[in-house]
Parts: structure tokens; C-alpha cells; sequence
């Protein structure tokens, strides 16, 4: 089936009219992005909460209905973007402020085109029984061991 067809059989397909709970659900489902926490938030009963959001987000009209208002919240946003980096870049390009305005408009300038690299921590975790396994020489015991920790 090619995209017109997809398109003309979309807008023939009857508008289903959503209930109240599965409104609520909706906008619950966009907060969190759990189906069973946005069905419980919503009203359903605690025990089918899991099952009544499958449910839901099985059901076309309900997932076209959650699409449209993620494009209805996100409609605006690219305008605000470039609204908010042109607003950081003249911040960052005026001589009158300060050098510390200067470069930290320029800071979150980087921080939105992803110019910096994200801080990377290698955290090393032993068993309890590393140090047990070891094998010491006769001359050596544990205790001459003073900066272990």
C-alpha cells in the first residue's frame, strides 16, 4: 500500500471518540512513558492497570491520538530553539556585558550543539575475596600491606 493510499483511507476512517479515562490516559502516558503507571494515574483499576494499558496502546486510534498530541506539545519547540540560541549568541557576542556573560552564553551555546563530550568514570569493583587469593611470599604477610585502603 503506498502513502497516498494510507492517507486517503486515513481520512475516510471514521474520528473515534475518545473516553474520558482514556483522554486522561493519554496525557498520563505522554508525562511518564509507562503505560501501566499512565492507566493507573488515569483511573483504571490497580490490578488491570498493566492490561488496560496494552490495551490502549493497541488500539490505532488511541496510538494516532497520543502522536498527534506529542506533535501538538513538540509544535512549537524548533521555534523556541533557535529563538533561545539566537538570544545565547547575542548575549555571547555583545561587548557591553561582562567577560563572565560572555562565556557563559557561549558555555550553553556548546552544551546545545553538543560540543562537549560527556564525563567518563570507570568505576572499578572488587570481591571481597580478591586480596584473599593472593599469594604472599614468606617474607611478606598482610600487615606489611599499610596503604591497602
Amino acid at each position: 500500500m503506498d502513502k497516498y493510499q494510507e492517507d486517503v483511507e486515513a481520512a475516510e476512517a471514521p474520528e473515534r471518540v475518545l473516553t474520558a479515562r482514556q483522554e486522561r490516559f493519554i496525557v498520563e502516558y505522554l508525562e511518564c512513558q509507562n503505560g501501566a503507571e499512565a492507566a493507573r494515574r488515569a483511573g483504571y483499576s490497580e490490578h488491570t492497570a498493566r492490561q488496560m494499558a496494552n490495551e490502549n496502546l493497541s488500539k490505532p486510534y488511541i496510538a494516532e491520538a497520543i502522536q498527534r498530541k506529542r506533535d501538538e506539545i513538540m509544535s512549537g519547540t524548533e521555534d523556541k530553539v533557535a529563538w533561545l540560541v539566537e538570544r545565547l549568541t547575542a548575549e555571547a557576542i555583545d561587548d557591553e556585558n561582562g567577560e563572565a556573560t560572555r562565556v557563559r552564553a557561549l558555555e550553553v551555546l556548546g552544551k546545545v550543539f553538543g560540543a562537549f563530550a560527556p564525563e567518563k568514570q570507570e568505576i572499578v569493583q572488587f570481591e571481597g575475596t580478591f586480596l584473599a587469593d593472593l599469594d604472599f611470599d614468606e617474607e611478606e604477610k598482610p600487615s606489611d600491606f599499610k596503604d591497602l585502603h
